[in-house]
C-alpha cells in the first residue's frame, strides 16, 4: 500500500514538473514574442538590433506589460517546477541544481517586477540571472556524466548552447556598470550583445521545453519500476 502511495506522489510530482516546465516556456516565450513584433512594428528595425530587456521598458515599449507579466508569471512556473523536481530527486547534487533553477526563476520573477525602468535595481537582478544561469548549465553538464543522470542528450546539447552564450554575454557585459555597452549599428544591422542576449534566452526556453519532455520519459521508467516494487510486497 505504501509503494503505491509513494508511486502516485511521484506521478504527481512528475506531471508537476512537465506542465510547469512547458508553461514556463510557454508564457515567457509569448511575451517575449508579442512585445518584440510590437517593438518591431513601431521602430522598423531588425529584431537583432534590440535587446531584450529595452522590451520591459514602460516609457517606450508599447506592450511592456506584456513582457513584465510574462516574465513574472514564467518565473513563477519555473520554480513550481524546481520544487516539485526538488522531491523527486532527493540526492544532493540534484537538488543543488533544483535550488539553482529556483533561484534563476525567482530572479526571473524579479527582473520582470523591476524592468529596464528601475534601472540599478534592474543591473542587478539581470546580473544575477545572467551568473545563475552560467552556475545552472554548468551543474547540468557536470551532472550528465553522472551516474544515473536525469539529462537526456538532447537537454545537455542545449545546456552546452546555454553555457556557451552565457558566458560569451558575461564576456560582453561591463562589470563596472553592471550593464552592456551602447551598440554603434545602423539600424537594419546586427548588434552582438542582442545577438548572443536573444541565443540565450531561447536556448533557456527551449531548455524548459526538453526538460519537460525528458520529464515524460523519465516517468514511465519510474512508474514501471515502483509498480514492480509495489507488486512484489503484495
Amino acid at each position: 500500500m505504501s509503494q503505491s502511495i509513494e508511486a502516485n506522489k511521484h506521478y504527481d510530482l512528475h506531471l508537476m514538473i512537465i506542465f510547469m516546465s512547458l508553461a514556463t516556456a510557454l508564457i515567457s516565450g509569448l511575451g517575449i514574442t508579442t512585445a518584440l513584433i510590437a517593438e518591431v512594428s513601431r521602430l522598423g528595425v531588425s529584431p537583432l538590433s534590440i535587446r531584450a530587456d529595452t522590451l520591459g521598458d514602460y516609457m517606450t515599449s508599447p506592450l511592456a506589460i506584456v513582457y513584465n507579466m510574462g516574465l513574472v508569471i514564467g518565473g513563477a512556473c519555473l520554480m513550481l517546477s524546481m520544487l516539485a523536481r526538488y522531491y523527486v530527486f532527493e540526492d544532493f547534487y540534484s537538488r543543488t541544481i533544483t535550488i539553482t533553477g529556483a533561484l534563476l526563476g525567482i530572479l526571473i520573477v524579479l527582473i520582470g517586477i523591476f524592468p529596464i525602468n528601475f534601472l540599478e535595481q534592474h543591473r542587478f537582478f539581470s546580473t544575477g540571472y545572467l551568473i545563475c544561469t552560467f552556475v545552472l548549465h554548468s551543474f547540468c553538464f557536470i551532472d550528465y556524466f553522472r551516474k544515473n543522470s536525469s539529462l537526456s542528450a538532447s537537454l545537455f546539447g542545449f545546456n552546452i548552447i546555454g553555457l556557451i552564450f552565457s558566458v560569451a554575454l558575461m564576456y560582453l557585459l561591463n562589470w563596472s556598470t553592471l550593464d552592456f555597452d551602447p551598440c554603434t549599428h545602423g539600424p537594419n544591422d546586427i548588434c552582438w550583445v542582442s545577438l548572443v542576449m536573444w541565443a540565450l534566452t531561447q536556448a533557456n526556453i527551449l531548455w524548459c521545453v526538453l526538460l519537460g519532455l525528458n520529464m515524460k520519459k523519465l516517468i514511465k521508467s519510474q512508474q514501471k519500476r515502483l509498480s514492480n516494487l509495489a507488486f512484489a510486497s503484495q
